[in-house]
């Protein structure tokens, strides 16, 4: 007999509308696992269960507005329909009778399981379903619903003490994420989002430079449609806010994700701990293989950044070039010279290693003790210049010049530093003395990255370097310190092949080596061209020290268009000679036009530069993976463009002679 067959049959059923049996079948089909986790343990999960729990069967009563005793029969006659369907999406309507008949029961139209209800260890030998569920109140922040309440239940495995949770399973006190992305990823100890949402996050960070922050006092406003839910009211503890260390975790946790299903890998990670620790180990290797391995387009090449040539004699050369500049843009660093170890707190001077040296005197070469609650000695010229630092770093004028220069697109990245005595670290400072012991403070915006020829400068600075006017100069270092710039390596069609961290300055050695080493990976093939601002520095180097640079031995070397014509003199004989693109026909098209885009780093350097008051306080494993996370997303938009253009994008293989 066919259902509506006994509907007609039964009285019932029989007055009740096709609008009412869709909602029965609707509501109970995101219910599934609620009705499953009350049945005996002889019952399989993937096949409907022969009766309701008392619970569930109250709310559809309620909800669908029949009797009690219409509830059984209506199980009967539609549960095979219940148990078909899958990612059933509820209307608005739909959701409000879950607000308003389900929350005081207990019941939610969103519920986070386990993806199974049987033990996944392949040495356990427990088959039957779990039937030990521990469950938690949460809030899931989605894109469509805003802020919803859910139940986020594990199920416990009493033979190998295995915890199943929605993303992960614990065991030993080891997270071990499944290999399938779920809808909805926990970001915090009660708090779950959305991947689509999650993904909107990246995107909005991507493209338009918006910080965590701002992402999350946009969904707050914007999405959230807190106004219109009472969670108090409905028995939850936990309020509806975003936070932005929520988006980090989102942006963390999904990014890591997506690297491990690339991989073919799970993501595992410690269980305990704080979350801000969690996955710093799983950041550190991902770290470690862009440097070890090179960006994912490490051997990129398309028609805008690899030339063909036929030689006279019919064999065919390939010009590929690569473009490096720097940008003045870094992370806390230990004020120790030469030192890369990472600081335990972004408020920190100096690493665990060296932190003995906040009793010395901050002046650089001063090596008395300090006062006690200075950070300078009993020498009352030093004392004086901690007084006119902290007196300049209080003055209503600098403040405001502070807030101009930092605030640019994302303000609230940057302000409550600011005004919380956090020092600028990032404009130059400077002590005069004169001959009656007077002293001045100096100071200029940071200059900027500019490649240096690092083979006559002294390792350490004078203590007492005298000025134009005869002074003597005193550099301090009261506040943190920074790495200098950021340097990357770009290809004329806009794929940024790598980028690396300078801490102390832009020597043109440590250019030259990182150039070597980004071209010493397995996948990367070694540039035929190398375009830089300060070509003429460094290709003397690379002359001066021919066993050193031999690398380089067949390497072009020039400075870019713009530099050469606007920054260079003509006077500079050797760069006039070794360093005029001109010089290189390979990189002039038939139609006498430059074939390459040699300016393609500085205008790459605009992009970088949109995260400066981002990434600013991150801690060096946060900075480098969320800026080469963007680099790997950034290469992938500009891949698919050069796909679109008919630029024909590949990797470079190598020729077979």
């Amino acid at each position: 007999m066919s259902p509506f067959c006994a509907l007609r049959r039964d009285p019932l059923l029989q007055n009740l509308t096709f609008t009412q049996i869709s909602l029965f079948i609707r509501l109970l089909s995101v219910l599934k696992n609620d009705i499953t986790l009350c049945q005996p343990v002889y019952v399989a999960p993937d096949v409907p269960p022969p009766f309701l729990p008392a619970v569930v069967a109250e709310f559809v009563c309620d909800a669908v507005e029949i009797a009690v005793e219409a509830v059984c029969s209506l199980w009967d006659l539609f549960k095979d329909d219940v148990w078909c369907s899958c990612d059933t999406k509820l209307s608005a309507h739909e959701e409000g009778l879950f607000r308003e008949h389900g929350w005081k029961v207990g019941l939610t139209s969103l519920t986070l399981y386990p993806p199974t209800h049987h033990c996944q260890n392949p040495d356990c030998k427990h088959s039957k379903p779990l039937k030990k569920p521990e469950a938690r109140q949460v809030v899931v922040y989605t894109q469509g619903n805003g802020v919803v309440p859910a139940w986020a239940v594990h199920l416990y495995c009493p033979d190998c003490n295995t915890n199943y949770h929605h993303n992960y399973c614990v065991q030993g006190g080891m997270r071990t994420y499944y290999g399938d992305q779920p809808n909805y990823i926990q970001i915090g100890e009660h708090q779950f989002a959305e991947r689509k949402l999650i993904g909107l996050w990246i995107s909005l960070m991507l493209v338009g430079w918006v910080s965590a922050t701002n992402c999350a006092l946009a969904y707050d406003m914007a999405l959230s449609e807190k106004q219109e839910r009472d969670f108090a009211a409905g028995g939850w503890q936990f309020g509806s806010l975003l936070t932005p260390n929520h988006v980090w975790d989102a942006f963390i946790i999904l990014t890591l994700l997506d690297y491990n299903d690339r991989k073919g890998t799970c993501l595992y990670v410690p269980h305990t701990g704080d979350q801000r620790d969690r996955f710093t180990a799983a950041m550190r290797a991902r770290n470690r293989e862009v440097i070890e391995e090179g960006q994912d387009e490490i051997a990129h090449c398309c028609d805008r950044c690899m030339r063909v040539v036929r030689r006279p004699d019919g064999t065919i050369r390939e010009i590929q070039i690569i473009v490096g500049d720097g940008m003045a843009m870094g992370h806390r660093r230990c004020q120790c010279p030469r030192c890369t170890a990472e600081l335990c707190n972004n408020r920190h001077r100096f690493c665990p290693t060296h932190m003995g040296l906040n009793s010395v005197c901050s002046i650089v070469g001063c090596d008395e003790a300090v006062v006690a609650g200075k950070k300078s000695c009993a020498d009352p010229g030093h004392a004086e210049m901690e007084r006119l630092h902290y007196e300049r770093g209080t003055a209503a004028f600098t403040l405001t010049d502070r807030l101009q220069r930092h605030r640019r697109a994302h303000p609230k990245e940057s302000v409550p530093d600011l005004l919380d005595g956090q020092e600028d670290d990032e404009d130059e400072e400077w002590f005069e003395v004169d001959g009656k012991g007077d002293v001045q403070l100096r100071r200029r915006d940071n200059p900027g990255s500019v490649g240096v020829d690092d083979t006559t400068a002294p390792a350490v600075p004078c203590e007492a370097a005298k000025s134009d006017t005869g002074n003597r100069k005193f550099k301090a270092l009261f506040g943190g310190s920074r790495t200098h710039n950021e340097q990357i390596l770009v290809r004329p069609c806009g794929v940024i092949v790598s980028r690396a961290t300078f801490y102390n300055a832009e020597a043109v050695s440590n250019v030259l080596l990182f150039v070597q080493k980004t071209f010493s990976v397995t996948r990367a093939f070694k540039p035929e061209h190398f375009v830089y601002d300060t070509n003429c520095d460094a290709k003397q180097q690379v002359e001066a020290n021919p066993e050193a640079w031999w690398w380089f031995k067949d390497v072009g070397m020039s400075v870019d268009v713009f530099h050469f014509l606007h920054k260079h003199k003509i006077s500079h004989e050797f760069c006039q000679e070794h360093c005029n693109p001109a010089d290189h026909p390979e990189l002039m098209g038939p139609d006498g036009k430059w074939f390459f885009n040699t300016s393609v780093a500085e205008q790459t350097n605009v992009w970088l530069g949109g995260y400066h008051s981002i990434c600013r306080e991150m801690l060096p494993v946060k900075y480098n993976f969320f800026l080469d996370e963007m680099i790997r997303l950034r290469n992938q938009q500009t891949v698919a463009k050069l796909a679109v253009g008919g630029h024909n994008p590949r990797e470079r293989l190598h020729r077979m002679d």
